[in-house]
């Protein structure tokens, strides 16, 4: 049962991992080179299609659930889901692709926690 308590939480996990792999060039770039066609996509059209998604599988892929947590209808999310996945070709449920994006998310967080904290210590 101690062995239990010691044991970190998935989240846990997976902000200790991002944490370190924002501090590596080469997994930083890998992430950003995945989350680039989402982000070109919501630049030149204003889409949230990577907001979309963050919520998607923070609301453990259900279409229903990130309706409602991004006020939307929810075909509304599926149009926007659709064309992430012509985007990424495969779909997003797949535990490949869906952990692929939740660590680049994930790195992509740490990276512009570590980025802010380092300039806000610069500015004093």
């Amino acid at each position: 049962m101690n062995t239990l308590r010691r044991l970190h939480s998935p989240d846990d996990v997976l902000k200790r991992a991002a944490a370190a792999a924002a501090a590596e060039p080469a997994a930083l770039d890998a992430c950003r080179q995945l989350l680039i066609g989402l982000r070109r996509a919501d630049a030149e059209r204003g889409s949230d299609l990577e907001k979309t998604l963050r919520t998607y599988y923070e609301c453990g892929a259900s279409v229903s659930a990130t309706a409602e947590a991004l006020f939307l209808h929810r075909n509304s999310v599926r149009y926007r889901l659709d064309r992430v996945r012509a985007l990424v070709g495969g779909e997003l449920e797949h535990p490949r692709i869906s952990a692929a994006f939740m660590l680049a998310f994930a790195i992509d967080d740490a990276d512009r926690t570590q980025t802010s904290g380092d300039e806000t210590q610069r500015a004093q």
